[in-house]
């Protein structure tokens, strides 16, 4: 199994839940978790590319 695609996955979903919870609105937090999955992988792709200049 892949653990670190299911924790990732997890952790968003969870930030997405807690802004329902505290919005109340499913839309938003429906775009909340878009954004934060697309923030993290441009991250990982940043973090990837540093990685590859240094070698």
């Amino acid at each position: 199994m892949n653990w670190r695609f299911i924790i990732k996955w997890v952790v968003t979903f969870s930030v997405a839940l807690i802004i329902y919870d505290l919005t109340g609105s499913f839309w938003m937090s429906l775009g909340i978790l878009i954004l934060v999955a697309i923030a993290e992988s441009y991250i990982i792709d940043f973090i990837d590319n540093r990685k590859s200049k240094k070698e």
